[in-house]
């Protein structure tokens, strides 16, 4: 294995987590927590080979084709693997009402199981392309994990919180919403004619990933108003961690295949790297935190 692949990988996930941590700005539980959800979900990517190989629909599905065939293989081969085991470390921490115990806990939670997750399947996409392909993985790639799990727990939530029933009244249409999502993303990303439709959707799931923290934060039992001024703390925080990858991606790329090879990924992707950073931080830092208030996920920009 390559470690400067490793390190990439692992980098980004401790940037995206430090972030969701202190995006919990009301009542954070023990980091002892969300380490064991992010190593829950490192290791439970291997059952989705588990799950493929005894699926008896597996091989009747092509991936190539028109965008209907590839969403049809993208939906029932592989995102509704991914999604089940995605969600398992997070179902797991939720057994456990002292640390699940307020709304943004569900996203939170939901978020980190799924960037471990992300974090096995970027060591391997790293090793198979090199690091050439960091910034395109820690931008869509984990906005889209991150979204998909977040849509499952937030339909727990909102079960819970707005309607006073049991969280897994929402987890059904949570997950198929969830894998339908990953379905339309993975068959538009990974084909030439519809990659930039891709990229018009992680964008459409960043804000809206947003939007459900915020939502997430208006209901905290713990709500108060003099911490509200932290959201912000954070997002300038992964602002300067998405500058860190950025940098370990062109240094580690210099050290494997020369400094030409760093030179060119810098010049290509500082203009990517330098939206999508401020993409991330507009999305996520600047949440209008209003106690008690529910915010359709779908109103205009700005409002």
């Amino acid at each position: 294995m390559n470690i400067y692949a490793a390190i990439a990988a692992f980098l980004i996930a401790f940037v995206y987590i430090i972030f969701l941590r202190k995006m919990d700005i009301f009542e954070k539980e023990r980091s002892i927590y969300t380490l064991i959800t992010f190593v829950m979900g490192c290791a439970f990517l291997f059952l989705v080979f588990v799950l493929q190989s005894i699926w008896p629909l597996q091989q009747m599905f092509e991936s190539e084709g028109n965008f209907m065939v590839r969403l049809e293989f993208h939906v029932v081969a592989v995102a509704l693997f991914e999604e089940i085991v995605k969600i398992l470390p997070f179902l797991i921490m939720l057994s456990f009402r002292k640390v699940v115990n307020e709304p943004f806990d569900f996203i939170k939670y939901a978020s980190v199981g799924a960037m471990g997750f992300a974090t096995i399947e970027n060591v391997i996409y790293f090793n198979r392309y090199s690091l050439e392909i960091v910034e395109s993985r820690a931008f869509y790639t984990c906005v889209m994990h991150m979204f998909t799990s977040s849509v499952i727990a937030y339909q727990m939530m909102y079960a819970k919180y707005k309607l006073n029933k049991s969280s897994w009244l929402g987890f059904l249409p949570g997950f198929v919403l969830a894998v339908a999502v990953h379905g339309i993303y993975n068959a538009l990303i990974g084909h030439n004619d519809t990659y930039v439709f891709g990229i018009s959707l992680t964008v459409a799931l960043l804000v809206l990933w947003g939007r459900i923290m915020n939502n997430a934060l208006n209901h905290s039992p713990f709500f108060d108003d003099s911490v509200l001024h932290k959201t912000f703390r954070a997002g300038i925080y992964l602002l300067l961690g998405w500058g860190v990858i950025f940098v370990y991606a062109a240094t580690g790329l210099a050290i494997m295949e020369g400094i030409q090879a760093a030179i060119n990924f810098a010049q290509e992707g500082i203009v990517f790297g330098l939206l999508s950073g401020i993409g991330l931080f507009a999305a996520l830092a600047f949440p209008r935190i209003r106690k008690g208030e529910w915010k359709s996920l779908f109103r205009k920009f700005g409002k």
